[in-house]
């Protein structure tokens, strides 16, 4: 069945419309295409971390033969791939002939190496610290200076931004698992534990060895040098019972720092135990 249409107005309205529609569906297929091309670029590149690599923010992969950190004084950090510098600030993650290493600058500086890989990737990025000498007491000689170093965790899934690996952010992540739950349940006891540790013993620490001593009556005759004349001072008395407590006291803060440091594997299980 064939139906003729003789009004040539009719006509030429409709040609316009289909004319109009052709045009705004080859817009959107265009679009359609290039937005697929972007994101076949930066999803579907698989990643050989057999070789040495930078993975940018962007999704860029870099591969090179040779891949260095440079973390000049004064300028703005970067990496060395080959011969080209790639800005820190431009870099996720970086394989190189030292290890696998991802991007904190979202929560943090640098990098942190991945010390476990799996469903969920575990990093590990070691600080340090320097105290320079100071004089001692009375003024005559330095003491020594002192360095110090710092651990800090994250973990990601993938390709993912790395986060820091504390009980808020874990507890969400891995809720799914049982084991894993059960083991961040023991780092947070511990941690609730060791707050508390810290602050009775700073209690008794202060209390003890400020009231470890109290003056007396008597008086005690000696020389004073920054006089130069004989003088009388009041003698004090030692309260072995307080200077015990305060000695306790800071016993209670010492063990418990070292203590509490196994805490800190109770994380690591969480992880290891998820990705069995």
């Amino acid at each position: 069945m064939k139906f003729i249409i003789n009004d040539s107005s009719y006509f030429f309205e409709i040609n316009v419309y289909y004319e109009l529609i052709k045009k705004i569906n080859m817009k959107k297929i265009v679009m359609l295409f290039m937005a697929l091309i972007c994101v076949s670029k930066t999803f579907s590149q698989k990643i050989d971390e057999n070789k040495s690599f930078v993975y940018k923010v962007n999704g860029e992969v870099v591969y090179g033969r040779s891949i260095r950190y440079k973390t000049p004084l004064f300028k703005k950090k970067y990496l060395l791939v080959d011969d080209v510098k790639i800005l820190s600030k431009e870099v996720k993650f970086y394989k190189s002939e030292r290890g696998f290493f991802g991007s904190v600058q979202n929560v943090g500086s640098g990098f942190a190496e991945r010390i476990m890989k799996g469903k969920v990737n575990y990093f590990e990025q070691i600080g340090s610290s320097y105290a320079a000498p100071m004089p001692s007491a009375g003024g005559f000689g330095m003491t020594m200076g002192t360095r110090s170093s710092t651990v800090a965790n994250f973990y990601n899934r993938g390709y993912e931004s790395l986060k820091v690996a504390n009980y808020d952010n874990l507890i969400a992540d891995l809720k799914d698992n049982v084991k894993s739950v059960v083991y961040l349940e023991k780092y947070h006891n511990a941690k609730k534990k060791r707050n508390v540790a810290y602050v009775l013993g700073g209690i008794a620490m202060a209390a003890g060895i400020l009231t470890s001593t109290k003056k007396t009556e008597e008086t005690n005759r000696s020389y004073n040098s920054n006089t130069g004349r004989i003088e009388d001072t009041a003698a004090t008395e030692v309260k072995p019972l307080n200077l015990v407590i305060g000695l306790a006291g800071f016993g209670t803060i010492i063990g418990t720092y070292f203590s509490s440091r196994k805490k800190r594997g109770y994380l690591r299980k969480a992880i290891e135990v998820y990705n069995e």
